[in-house]
């Protein structure tokens, strides 16, 4: 960005800020808006104490937002981490951020970690806390915070001291890995598409700005003094301001700069913002939400590429979100070597209307009710264990209803 003198530096940064625009936000949450974890299968359900204790823990831990929150993480900065421990007896699966956590990959499975740290600091306490995980044991270190500010981002070397709380624990290092895709965030390669936009809008402010005081010129000449021999100071007669009015000398003509038409620049703003569309897979009325003219083939064929984006999306965090979800199971002695399944909604926005009209086909077609609940539907195990109840106390009572008549 160019930059102003020095007694306008402050103003013209400022001013440079109103012209930022939110774009790499936007993608990931576009996409994210398409990836919602919903409930958590264990097996094929015979298992009646784990499935119990599984929605137990999604229950407990708000595993929703948790998960949730590490998908953010994934796509806004590239990786997110989830955290299996044990709280009063009870297991705990938390979302870290990013900027506190580092692991050890597994080579064969990276989403798996061989070791992992995790490093705060407290500033109530002016302290810096350190967690290490190894195969089998956890260890916590603590020293003295070197600063007073709330990041440890500088360094995490060095005078670290165990403060004896150690604890060995079952299974391997419970710490799971969300990498994204190509281990960048999702706007990260296009960073520079960013940055044209948001130069062109500070060229179009810039440009709007300059016109409420256009140059303006004298044609003929101002004398330099009155009739006294008074030298005139025509910047203080000649001031520039709404409702102004200059009383000029006879044969005096006032020159104006034109305006400048900005509408090339909006359509330059415009032709940006398709390009980060396309790039991103991201569809267009995110950026330009102005599509009263698209047809509803034009708006479903717009999603395709995002929703193709969320179904990987979706397939890199299942992995270690069930692998969170089998070492809380671990803790309580239930991990009977069932698979463990995260369960999402499917990433397609579509209406109810469609749903129940696919529902119908579906039937038609053979599959079941449970298959129809989740995979059309998008229903939870919670709700469809609901709605399993419900419809049994309406069979009932309308089989009492018959047999009373």
């Amino acid at each position: 960005m160019p930059e102003m003198s020095a007694n306008t530096k402050d103003s013209w940064k400022a001013f440079q800020k109103r012209a930022r625009t939110n774009m790499g936000g936007l993608v990931c949450s576009s996409l994210g808006g398409r990836i919602i974890p919903n409930g958590v299968r264990v097996g094929d359900g015979k298992n009646l104490e784990a499935v119990a204790a599984a929605r137990k823990i999604w229950r407990d831990n708000r595993l929703d937002i948790v998960f949730g929150d590490a998908i953010w993480n994934m796509l806004s900065v590239s990786v997110g981490y989830l955290v299996t421990g044990v709280r009063d007896g009870e297991p705990i699966i938390t979302s870290e951020q990013p900027e506190q956590m580092i692991t050890v990959p597994d080579p064969v499975q990276p989403w798996r970690a061989r070791a992992g740290l995790k490093a705060w600091r407290d500033e109530d306490a002016k302290k810096d806390y350190a967690l290490v995980w190894v195969a089998g044991r956890r260890q916590r270190f603590v020293r003295g915070s070197a600063t007073s500010s709330g990041t440890i981002r500088s360094t995490t070397s060095g005078d670290w001291e165990t403060d004896g709380l150690e604890e060995a624990y079952a299974g391997p290092v419970p710490i799971f890995v969300l990498d994204n895709h190509n281990n960048v965030a999702e706007f990260e390669p296009h960073i520079d598409v960013i940055d044209r936009i948001n130069v062109g809008k500070l060229q179009r402010m810039v440009t709007a700005a300059l016109q409420a005081f256009r140059q303006k010129a004298i044609k003929g000449g101002l004398p330099e003094q009155d009739e006294q021999g008074n030298v005139i100071d025509w910047s203080k007669r000649l001031v520039s301001g709404p409702g102004t009015l200059w009383d000029l000398p006879e044969g005096l003509d006032v020159w104006e700069a034109a305006v400048t038409d900005i509408t090339p620049l909006l359509e330059g703003e415009k032709g940006d913002a398709r390009d980060l569309s396309a790039v991103t897979q991201t569809p267009l009325d995110v950026f330009l939400p102005s599509g009263e003219n698209q047809s509803a083939t034009g708006a479903a064929n717009s999603q395709k590429g995002e929703i193709q984006k969320a179904k990987d999306r979706i397939s890199r965090a299942k992995s270690p979100g069930a692998a969170a979800m089998v070492s809380a199971l671990r803790a309580l002695g239930l991990d009977d070597g069932s698979t463990v399944e995260i369960l999402f909604e499917p990433p397609e926005h579509i209406s109810f209307n469609e749903k129940t009209t696919a529902a119908v086909a579906a039937k038609d077609a053979g599959m079941s009710r449970l298959w129809i609940s989740q995979n059309i539907m998008g229903m939870s195990p919670d709700e469809i264990a609901e709605n399993e109840a419900n419809l049994a106390v309406e069979q009932l009572s309308q089989l009492t209803l018959t047999s009373i008549a």
